[in-house]
C-alpha cells in the first residue's frame, strides 16, 4: 500500500507544478506515521474543491468512526491515513471551516461528529470544531 500512496503523491505534486496559473497555493505538511514518511501536500486554493473536499472528510470520517474503538474488526489505520490526507487538502486550500461543518452536519448524526473530534488529533478536531461551531443552527 505504502508505494501506492507515495506514487498518488508525487503524481499530484507534478501536475499541479505544471499548472502555472496565478492561483493562491497553500501547503501542508504530514507527518510520518508508523511505517509511512511524512509527505507535502500543494493545492490551489478552490471553492469549488473545498465543498467537495468537505463531504469527501465526512464520507471518510464515517469511514474511519466504523473501524475505530474495541468493536472494530481490524485497527483503524488506514483509514486514519486517508481521513489525515483528507484534512491535509482542505487546509493546505485554506478552506473555510465552515464548508467542513456544513458537509459534516449534513453527513454525520451529531453522536458521529462528536466522536470523530474526540478520536482525531488535535489539530483535525480544532478544525472540526470550528467548522461546527460556524454552522450552528
Amino acid at each position: 500500500m505504502k508505494p501506492v500512496w507515495m506514487a498518488l503523491a508525487a503524481a499530484a505534486v507534478a501536475v499541479l507544478a505544471g499548472c502555472g496559473s496565478g492561483a493562491k497555493r497553500g501547503t501542508v505538511t504530514v507527518g510520518a506515521y508508523g511505517g509511512f514518511p511524512a509527505t507535502t501536500v500543494t493545492e490551489t486554493a478552490s471553492p469549488a474543491e473545498c465543498v467537495r473536499d468537505g463531504r469527501i472528510i465526512a464520507r471518510d470520517g464515517r469511514s474511519f468512526l466504523r473501524h475505530f474503538g474495541a468493536s472494530a474488526a481490524y485497527p483503524a489505520d488506514l483509514y486514519y491515513m486517508i481521513v489525515r490526507e483528507d484534512f491535509a487538502d482542505f487546509e493546505a486550500r485554506q478552506c473555510d471551516p465552515k464548508l467542513l461543518g456544513a458537509a459534516l452536519r449534513a453527513r454525520l448524526t451529531p453522536g458521529q461528529r462528536t466522536a470523530l473530534a474526540a478520536d482525531l488529533p488535535t489539530a483535525m478536531a480544532v478544525l472540526i470544531r470550528r467548522g461546527l461551531a460556524a454552522t450552528q443552527p
